[in-house]
């Protein structure tokens, strides 16, 4: 074997168990944060909880604020990684983007729903927080805009845009409301078809 093939098989479980201490990372940080807001999301606790230096984390995580965003990246990936089959099965275009919209509400009971709680809430005080809602928003636009490109094919990007922004919003009314309201009451479910009906409505304008 080569010294280039060999030193390549030693990189491989390196950059394996890299991605391993990286999770792990994310997975206690995003605890502490249910836990404790954040606030309470210290560098030096999660290092001392994973029994690493904090230096150790620092070489993954400079700042807390780059945790805090590699956590709500990974939170945009759930939204974002089933909208491709999310409307698979219908055959209508109102049942499609009916199936696009119920992708993301249907996450919204889910616990980690608290974290965005906590963003919101913080973001209007902390530039650096409001930046990195801003660039969450936009991955889930984007990502929304496109799956809408096969539902509306003949409508401008723009107004695709337009469209994923007001899903988007609505979307985080609903997850403001869950805090005071059970997303499975008879209202909560009454309101969410009537929001299909509204974005039905306003897809059929192209």
């Amino acid at each position: 074997m080569s010294a280039k093939m060999t030193a390549a098989a030693e990189t491989r479980p390196a950059q394996k168990k890299g991605r391993e201490r990286r999770q792990q990372i994310l997975e206690v940080a995003r605890g502490k944060l249910l836990r404790s807001g954040i606030e309470g999301l210290v560098l030096r606790d999660v290092a001392e909880q994973l029994g690493i230096t904090h230096g150790n984390l620092q070489y993954y995580f400079k700042t807390r604020n780059d945790l805090i965003e590699a956590i709500f990246d990974e939170e945009v990936s759930k939204f974002t990684e089933i909208m491709p089959g999310a409307a698979e099965g219908a055959s209508t275009r109102g049942g499609r983007i009916s199936a696009l919209v119920d992708s993301s509400i249907n996450l919204l009971p889910s616990e980690e729903t608290k974290l965005w709680h906590m963003l919101f809430g913080m973001a209007h005080q902390n530039p650096d927080l409001a930046k990195i809602l801003q660039r969450e928003n936009r991955r889930y636009e984007n990502a929304l805009a496109g799956q809408l490109e096969t539902i509306m094919p003949r409508t401008s990007a723009a107004r695709r845009m337009h469209v994923a922004k007001v899903i988007r919003i609505i979307v985080d009314g609903l997850a403001v409301t869950a805090i005071y309201e059970d997303p499975a009451s008879a209202e909560a479910l009454a309101l969410k078809s009537e929001i299909k009906v509204l974005i039905g409505h306003m897809i059929e304008i192209e």
